[in-house]
Formats: C-alpha cells, structure tokens, sequence
C-alpha cells in the first residue's frame, strides 16, 4: 500500500487517503511505517479492526477518533506515545491495550469509548492527562500505575460504573472533576502523599458512602463532594486548612462531621443543605464561616462555638430549623440574617439577644459573605 506509506512519510493526511480508507472493515498498517499520522483514521465508522505493525512509534493526533466501530486495539511495544483525542468517540471499543513503552498519553485520548471495559496503562506513567476517560461508562474499575503523582481535570468524569479505584502511594493531586459524576463509586481512601483535592473532585459521586482523606490533604477544593448523598461522615485530618466553597453541600445523609483542628477556612455554602447534620464543633482555629454555611441543615440542634472571635457570613445558618440556642464569642460579629427567628443568640461573658440586632455587629463592607 504504497499510498498510505507515502501519506504517513509526509506528514499528512489528504482528503483523498482518508476516503480511501473510510471504505474498509480491516486495515493492516503496512511495514515500516513510523507513525500513524493525526486524523488518519477519523470518523473511520465501518473500521472494526486494525493490526499495527511493530515498526510504529507514535500515534497522532485523533488518529482514531470517532472509529464507533471500531472494537480492540493493541498498541505494539514500538509506540511511546498517543495523541490527543486518539481514540476519543470509539463507542465500541472495548479493550485496550497500552505497553509500558508509552511514555505519553495525551488529553482525551480515550473520552467517550462508551464500551471501554478494561484499559492497562503503562507502569511509567506520571500524570494522567485532563478528560482521558471521560464518559467511558463501562469502565468498571481502572489498576493506576504506581508511579502516578497527578490525576488531571475531568480525568474519569461520567465513568458511571466506575465502582472501585486504588489510588496509588505516589499521588500528590487529584484534579478538578477528576471523579465528577461516577455515580457506582463507593469508596475513597487517598494515600497520605495527596495534598490538593480540586474543584469538584468527587461531585455527584452518589454511592460515595465511604471516605478516607489523606492525613497531608491542605485544601479540600469547591463542590468537591457536592451531592454525595450516601455520604454518612467525614473526618478531615488537622492538615485541613481550606474547606472550599459548597464542598459538601446536599450531601443529605451526611450526620456527623469532624472539622480539622488546623482550619481557617470555611466557605460559602460548605454544608448547606445536609439535611441530616445534627451537631458542628467550630474549632477555635476558625476566624470566619461562609455566607450560607449551614443553610438548610434543618437536624442542626447543636453548634458548639470557640471562646475566640469568628466573623459568621450572611445566612450561614438560615433554616436551621432546629436551632434553638447558640452561644458565641463574646467578640463574634454577624452577617444578615444569620440564624433562623427562634434562634437564642447568646455571648460568653455577655449578655443574651435575639438575632435581629446582634450587640456585635459591624457596620462595613461586606467581603465573601463577611462583615467587617
């Protein structure tokens, strides 16, 4: 096939090849080729198989992408690295093996292969790229190479049956969305290297019931386990100092948390809408807690305040129906609106007041939800 041999040398890959190409059910790369160009193969939809020759060393950019038919690959131990979107929108691609002379797997390579069931990466592998299984709903569980230190943005969202993930000891971060929306995932323990947990790292991940934070993690990222509702507890380690906005909120079954001793802050809408929290102990490391907080926690009957001054943001416990009493710093300032109606504010070493006209508030701008 000397046509696709000369196509492949220069670099390119025509309107004509591509044509030409789109008409077959199996392909054989012929030898000695070096690489499999960008676009080579796109929207290739009758293509069910292909064989690679070992004289192959990298594969382009989308070189795959949109093959639905397309049904198993198996990279040859020749190839050290895969573009791109790769073999994104392979719908039927089921089984993928990667050798470990990949050096590097691109963004995207494999989003949406809707019918990935299995995939072994390369035991050298240091960073998972942003969006490489996005939407590959059949992939049950994934082995994660142990010399892994980032899982990037979006990396696994929408893997729906994605029920089981071993994260390895050499992992510092998981990204933004990494897990967004793996619905079947069940249980987290994160190994003691993991410092950052990004923005919505573990949003609407529904059978998350349980969870182990690593005992380094500083910051938990915003929305990061927003509408995990079969999560019953939470127990941050004193390495804690950041707790993002919405972090946790609709988590609806969630009943007892522990705060970390470190934490300073608090953000808006962390744990509002957990409707099943009964009790907070604010640790006196806390300066500020975010405008609605704890809105909507209607079991909340028991918030125990530090000694210290803490700045309580606009609504930060708005309908917390249960609420009947709470005792604050006698140099704790309010936001608006803060507690429900019935709600009995009191001072340590002051006096008693409702909470229309806190005796401590401050007039000034606001910043976050605060008063200051």
């Amino acid at each position: 096939m000397k046509w696709f041999e000369k196509a492949s040398s220069g670099g390119k890959c025509t309107r004509p090849l591509r044509m030409t190409i789109k008409g077959f059910k199996t392909f054989t790369v012929p030898p000695r080729t070096s690489k499999i160009d960008r676009d080579m193969f796109r929207e290739c939809k009758r293509l069910v198989s292909i064989n690679i020759p070992p004289s192959v060393k990298s594969i382009g950019d989308r070189a795959f992408q949109g093959c639905t038919s397309l049904e198993s690959i198996e990279i040859p131990p020749s190839v050290t690295s895969i573009g791109k979107d790769a073999f994104s929108g392979c719908k039927s691609l089921s089984k993928a093996m990667i050798p470990p002379s990949v050096k590097t797997i691109d963004y995207g390579a494999f989003s949406g292969c809707r019918s990935l069931a299995a995939i072994t990466l390369p035991s050298s592998m240091a960073v998972l790229e942003r969006g490489m299984f996005s939407d590959c709903k059949a992939l049950a569980s994934v082995a994660l190479p142990p010399s892994l230190t980032s899982i990037e943005r979006s990396a696994f969202s929408g893997c729906t049956g994605l029920a089981s993930v071993s994260l390895p000891q050499s992992l510092t971060t998981i990204g933004e969305r990494a897990f967004q929306g793996c619905t079947a995932l069940s249980s987290v323990s994160m190994p003691p290297s993991v410092t950052t947990l990004g923005e919505g790292a573990f949003r609407e991940c529904n059978a998350l019931s349980s969870l182990t934070m690593s005992p380094n993690l500083a910051t938990i990222g915003d929305f990061a386990f927003q509408g995990c509702d079969s999560l019953c507890s939470v127990s941050m380690p004193s390495s804690v100092t950041s707790v993002g906005e919405g972090a946790f909120r609709d988590c609806t079954k969630l009943s007892s948390v522990d705060l970390s001793s470190s934490l300073s802050k608090l953000g808006d809408k962390s744990f509002s809408g957990c409707t099943a929290l009964h009790s907070i102990s604010i640790p006196s490391s806390l300066n500020a807690i975010g405008a609605a907080a704890f809105a909507g926690c209607t079991s909340l009957s028991s918030v125990s305040m530090p000694s210290s001054a803490v700045a309580i943001g606009d609504r930060a416990f708005t309908r917390c129906t249960a609420l009947d009493s709470i005792t604050l710093g006698k140099d704790s300032t309010l936001g608006a609106e803060v507690f429900p109606s019935k709600t009995k504010v009191s001072y340590k070493g002051g006096s008693s007041s409702g909470n229309s006209d806190p005796p401590q508030e401050k007039k000034g701008i606001k910043l976050f939800g605060f008063k200051f």
